[in-house]
């Protein structure tokens, strides 16, 4: 054995395990005495950032994260608060008062509604989450599980929502300015048993009716226990009799218009037209900000009514929320970055145009005059409106027409208005697009002409002009079509 070998194995052998232990004991209390504490944790999260950074671009979406840094930044810091870290379009901090922290979600939901208000083209929805716990507080970091259940009660959250745990509940309703209510139980990724989740009230409708003691946290959750603020609409059948709607031929048609897609319109011949992000729903808008069931328009007395119901962005006219509103010949309705304007088909008043938006969509009396129908083995499956903004056509779910068979191309063809004319465009597809009978690349098609995609049969209408006399002279597909249109 070496002098090397023999002085090192001289050394470990005069080393006092138990020694090392007691002195390991030690170091664990003093980092526990200096760097553990109790504090609360808050996530917030920007809802939709990727969306809106897929439809805005990397610089807008700069722009808007500077603004949502501008709103909340200031508000964590001016309620005692410590910024950890942002985490893209999030952020993680703390509070050493409970009080402080429930006060800071409070503030940033109300500072982004505040902006939301002023500027309605990109609306900001933010979710918080908030747990008490002992963590260990470095300098740029907080460890434990505290930081954790904060994150999973930010990602149960709803858009506008702060989240709680019991533990934060329990410390904050010592400030009775606050208006906290139990909302359900829930299961947290990592930990035992279900959760009690509270929630924070902060808009003046709902911290208005919890002081009368008659807000009802039920209304927030659905059957699966997700939460939401969706409050269910009320059905013709709930109604008193007086209020039963007897609409049964439109007086009136609701255009939707949205950035990048044809305006649509809808009659307002059912009893009434609920409007939402499902797909259950009469009116369907697509973008994450819109509720579930967002809002509804009724009939009452031969007067049309915008209704919200409850949903988180709600329904603005004219720059303020509406609740119930009488509406009347061109009222535009906001909701999030959709505009809908009602038209009323009375006599004595003219069509609206669509305005404002040109890049969205055309002028509603041009895009009233053509639509295109699909028939699929003898049968109508659908229409949509034609505009100046191409409608695409293939066989994924989010061109304008989809025709989910094999044959049909990804992106097929795409049809548009031009010079008040309609056009029909191939985009290369691999089995290609008729019109009588013959393969095109582009070209001008008539309410009289006939274009096949596969199996697919396809007619532009022009709904405004006269019917032939006597359907008996139509053929069984334009009969089909107009028997079909007068239905919907």
């Amino acid at each position: 054995m070496s002098k090397q070998e023999d002085q090192s194995e001289g050394t470990s052998e005069g080393i006092d395990l138990e020694e090392l232990l007691r002195e390991k004991e030690k170091l664990d209390s003093i980092i526990k005495r200096k760097f553990t504490r109790k504090i609360t944790m808050m996530f917030t999260d920007l809802t939709g950032s990727t969306r809106m950074s897929e439809l805005l671009g990397d610089l807008a979406m700069r722009a808007i994260l500077k603004n949502h840094n501008d709103i909340v930044f200031p508000i964590i810091k001016s309620n005692n608060g410590c910024l950890v870290k942002t985490m893209g379009d999030g952020t993680m901090s703390y509070f050493e008062d409970v009080g402080d922290a429930v006060k800071a979600a409070i503030q940033i939901q109300l500072g982004i509604e505040k902006y939301n208000s002023e500027i309605c083209e990109t609306p900001l929805l933010i979710r918080c989450g908030l747990n008490t716990g002992l963590g260990l507080v470095e300098k740029k970091d907080v460890h434990g599980d505290v930081v954790n259940v904060a994150q999973r009660f930010e990602a149960l959250a709803e858009p506008r929502e702060i989240l709680m745990s019991h533990d934060t509940y329990k410390l904050a309703t010592e400030n009775k300015d606050l208006c906290l209510v139990f909302l359900k139980e829930a299961r947290l990724k990592g930990k035992i048993g279900p959760q009690k989740v509270y929630k924070a009230l902060w808009m003046p409708a709902e911290m208005e009716l919890f002081k009368k003691g008659e807000y009802d946290p039920a209304k927030d959750i659905y059957a699966d226990g997700a939460v939401t603020g969706d409050m269910p609409a009320v059905t013709t059948d709930e109604r008193p009799a007086d209020e039963q709607l007897t609409a049964d031929t439109s007086q009136g048609r609701m255009l939707v218009e949205q950035k990048g897609k044809p305006a649509s319109t809808y009659e307002l011949i059912k009893n009434e037209l609920i409007i939402g992000r499902s797909s259950k729903v009469d009116i369907v808008l697509s973008e994450q900000i819109v509720s579930r069931r967002h809002a509804r328009v009724i009939m009452k007395e031969g007067k049309y009514f915008m209704e919200d119901l409850g949903s988180k962005m709600s329904v603005l006219h004219n720059g303020k929320k509406i609740y119930h509103h009488e509406m009347k010949n061109g009222d535009e309705f906001l909701i999030g970055p959709v505009k809908l304007t009602f038209q009323s088909l009375a006599a004595d008043q003219p069509d609206v145009k669509a305005k404002d938006d040109p890049d969205a969509t055309i002028a509603f009396s041009l895009s009233r005059l053509f639509q295109i129908v699909i028939e699929e083995n003898g049968q109508i499956i659908a229409h949509n409106d034609l505009s100046d903004i191409p409608l695409m056509i293939g066989r994924t779910a989010d061109c304008g027409i989809t025709l989910a068979k094999p044959v049909v191309s990804r992106k097929h063809a795409k049809i548009y208005l031009e010079n008040r004319s309609v056009f029909i465009e191939d985009l290369k597809s691999n089995n290609g697009t008729f019109v009588n009978g013959g393969k095109i690349e582009k070209t001008e098609v008539t309410p009289s002409d006939e274009i096949r995609i596969g199996p697919f049969t396809l007619h532009v209408i022009d709904p405004t002009s006269a019917k032939p006399e006597g359907e008996r002279k139509m053929s069984g597909f334009r009969s089909k079509v107009f028997s079909f249109l007068s239905k919907k």
